[in-house]
């Protein structure tokens, strides 16, 4: 029951691991350069790895990808998928002792040290000193960690996509941010379209055919229409996209037809 109900929403859950992957990503490399401007700080951390009670996006790809490649009957066989799941905990891991040492930083750091010349006499004072430049050195390995994880499970990730390359729900979502998502994500330059790039050689045409057939499946018929037309304008010569187009000409009128009929029945104009 419960592998029927995974095989079910496999390509769901594929995408949003994608999608959240990426966008823990940028959030790493936007806190790790602000790190090397302003120090180590907490802002962010909590929302990005969370609490039990409210799961930042890294702590829910965490569970994400346990769910699909933990168990034995769906993981053995994939490689790149245990692989991934191993360095998105261990990069997990690794974000809850950041964050608890960013607290630490930011909340006692500042305040403590007024405090300590008050009451300690000097050795206490260096004490505390050597205690929050060991804690934030800690953190700095942290982050160098975190950083060479995320560099080879990217490249675990862009096997699981090679492999899901026919996923229309991954291809949609590649697509969409292609076109506009990538300001948004510049610390990893044209993510998306060195992705599609890759996935598909030949050209973006089956990437784009490959969504409108989703589009139409699920009745988006606007959107299936539009990336028909991307499609040839990628490749004028693509058969597929003429093809699916004229199948979706014949629907539309199909359903103008049926539609019309309707109108005419109730005492109706249809225009």
């Amino acid at each position: 029951m419960e592998q029927d109900w995974l095989k079910d929403r496999h390509q769901l859950f594929v995408k949003n691991i994608v999608k959240d992957f990426f966008a823990c990503y940028v959030f790493f490399k936007d806190f790790k350069a602000q790190v090397s401007r302003d120090g180590v700080r907490y802002d962010g951390l909590d929302f990005w790895v969370g609490t039990e009670q409210k799961k930042g996006r890294l702590w829910i790809l965490k569970d994400l990808c346990h769910l699909i490649w933990s168990s034995t009957e769906t993981g053995s066989e994939d490689s790149d998928g245990v692989m991934l799941d191993w360095m998105i905990g261990a990069i997990f891991h690794e974000a809850m002792k950041l964050k608890e040492n960013a607290y630490m930083i930011e909340r006692y750091q500042k305040t403590f040290p007024d405090k300590a010349a008050a009451i300690l006499n000097g050795s206490g004072t260096k004490v505390v000193q050597e205690f929050f430049a060991e804690m934030t050195q800690e953190a700095r390995r942290s982050i160098d960690r975190i950083d060479w994880l995320f560099e080879h499970a990217q490249g675990h990730l862009f096997q699981i996509m090679k492999k899901e390359r026919s996923n229309p729900l991954l291809v949609r979502f590649l697509l969409e941010w292609h076109e506009t998502e990538i300001s948004k994500a510049e610390n990893l330059g044209d993510g998306p379209g060195m992705l599609l790039e890759a996935l598909f050689p030949d050209g973006f045409d089956m990437a784009y055919c490959l969504a409108g057939e989703s589009y139409l499946e699920g009745g988006w018929f606007i959107e299936a229409k539009e990336a028909f037309e991307k499609a040839l304008r990628v490749n004028p010569d693509c058969v597929e996209a003429k093809e699916k187009l004229d199948v979706l000409e014949k629907k539309l009128r199909d359903i103008e037809e049926v539609v019309g009929r309707e109108f005419k029945k109730n005492g109706h104009a249809f225009i």
